[in-house]
């Protein structure tokens, strides 16, 4: 039990900063990147300024990602400026609750909080497979966690051209946030010696890329492009993290992982259950099991790329097979199939399915719709919350295709650390 317990602690501090860093950039809905996309133009509109393209998802997520490889860099090693940077964070994502943040400031502000609390986690979890797993499992239960809390004590996302400068609001419950910050307060002195700084060139990739992502979706991942600059928009993301996947010895599969889960977002269920979460947490258990008996990243992002085909057929059996019992199982699989020590493409993997909004949000036929409101007298066009529209087959034929380039870098990576064993 001596040895058990502190393994369990540290697990759960893991999972549970990676589920709250990855809820709250989730709850940073592009809304309000697509509102500024109209033609609306009154004191109440976002899009007459650049800043407005701050307020994504993608922006938050990129700044989270940034945050935690300079953390990584400057404080390796260092497990009480982890522990204190992870509590820091806690502690401004739930300062809405006592403090007014613009909403303007609002994705910055959670980006930071995030890459904060991602910086722990991945630290934490070094290349220990079970630590490994509990990182995995908090990120990807954080989707499925955000959508039940939403729905029964209402959604979060006011991060939108109705509140008119209003002030945000916690994404993540308080007793959430208090929780987890318990336990990670707990496993203080259970953490084991955490890894020493990576090398900056190695740290450096993972930032870069996350400007280069945001850059890409703001300029052309939007309803205002056309398919030609959508797609181009899609092939240098593509190959933007390939390059830094290459660059990344065998750890680059991590990324490979995470570069397929994103291209899932081209769909998904137009409906939500409570029974949607514990199925996701079998799938999971299922694909921890897989990878350690037959590990392969390029088999598990095939089956990724047959998860993105299945919404060809729209919100039938097939769809809704794919992405509720099959995408949860390949995900894990994927993810856990190799392992990986550079805490910098770590964040970088888990963040990937967050930040690549291009692939989800802004696929081609695959938007909010909108409906008609009224702000003091003023008519304006907003996307009504959850509701989507199937995406086109180019979208979806695409998302395949990033899959199945995931699966070929992959084993190309796999064959060069091969090579690399035999001599």
């Amino acid at each position: 039990m001596s040895f058990s317990f502190p393994i369990l602690l540290r697990s759960s501090a893991i999972a549970g900063t990676a589920l709250v860093a990855v809820w709250a950039l989730s709850n940073a809905w592009p809304i309000d990147l697509y509102q500024a996309e109209t033609a609306t133009r009154t004191e109440y509109a976002f899009g007459n300024n650049w800043s407005d393209l701050f307020l994504n998802s993608s922006w938050a997520a990129g700044v989270a990602l940034v945050v935690a490889a300079v953390v990584i860099q400057f404080g390796a090693g260092n497990r009480a400026a982890l522990v204190i940077g992870a509590v820091v964070g806690l502690a401004v994502l739930a300062a809405p609750s006592v403090v007014s943040v613009p909403t303007g400031l609002a994705p910055t502000t959670t980006g930071v909080a995030a890459g904060l609390l991602l910086s722990f986690a991945v630290s934490a979890a070094g290349s220990e497979r079970s630590c490994l797993t509990a990182l995995v499992l908090g990120a990807a239960s954080a989707d499925f966690a955000r959508r039940e809390v939403d729905a029964r004590l209402g959604s979060p996302r006011d991060w939108s051209i109705s509140l008119g400068g209003n002030s945000a609001t916690t994404l993540v419950p308080i007793a959430v946030l208090v929780l987890v910050g318990v336990v990670i307060l707990a496993t203080l002195k259970w953490l084991p010696p955490l890894p020493a700084r990576p090398p900056l060139s190695r740290s450096a990739a993972a930032p870069i890329a996350a400007v280069v992502i945001w850059g890409v979706y703001v300029s052309f991942g939007d309803s205002a492009s056309s398919p030609g600059q959508w797609v181009a928009a899609v092939a240098v993301t593509v190959g933007v993290v390939t390059v830094v996947a290459l660059r990344s010895g065998s750890d680059g599969r991590f990324l490979c992982a995470g570069l397929a889960v994103a291209a899932t977002a081209v769909n998904d269920v137009i409906w939500s259950g409570w029974w949607l979460a514990p199925l996701a947490l079998v799938g999971i258990a299922a694909g921890f099991v897989m990878a350690r008996r037959i590990p392969s990243t390029v088999a598990g992002c095939c089956a990724l790329a047959a998860v993105c085909v299945s919404g060809l057929f729209w919100d039938n059996t097939v769809s809704t097979i794919a992405y509720t019992a099959i995408l949860p199982v390949a995900a894990a699989y994927s993810f856990l199939s190799t392992p990986i020590s550079d805490p910098s493409i770590k964040a970088l993997g888990i963040l990937l399915p967050v930040m690549l909004a291009v692939l989800g949000f802004s696929a081609l036929g695959r938007r909010p719709s909108g409906v008609l409101m009224w702000v003091t007298g003023e008519p304006i066009e907003l996307p009504e919350a959850g509701t989507v529209i199937a995406a086109s087959s180019g979208a979806i034929t695409l998302a395949a295709l990033t899959c199945v380039t995931a699966a070929l870098v992959s084993f190309v990576i796999g064959r060069r650390a091969a090579r690399a064993v035999e001599r």
